[in-house]
């Protein structure tokens, strides 16, 4: 009867640690994967070309636009 208690909460311990485990592993990944997400934003942000604006005028004339300061 003692054998079957402890045989019991052995497997419920194995079972535990099982899946503490599995838990670790996948908010390990999760936070790799979000430092993998801020770092490609950081890049897009720092990296990024601004738009070059223009106007035209109706003869197709490209006319440059100054900025108003």
């Amino acid at each position: 009867m003692i054998g079957r208690k402890h045989e019991l909460a052995r497997m419920q311990s194995d079972f535990y640690r099982d899946c503490y485990y599995k838990m670790l592993r996948s908010i390990l990944v999760s936070a790799f994967v979000v430092l993998l997400l801020i770092l490609a934003i950081l890049y897009y942000i720092l990296f990024t070309v601004p738009p070059v604006y223009y106007g035209t005028a109706t003869s197709g004339q490209i006319i440059p636009m100054v900025p108003m300061q």
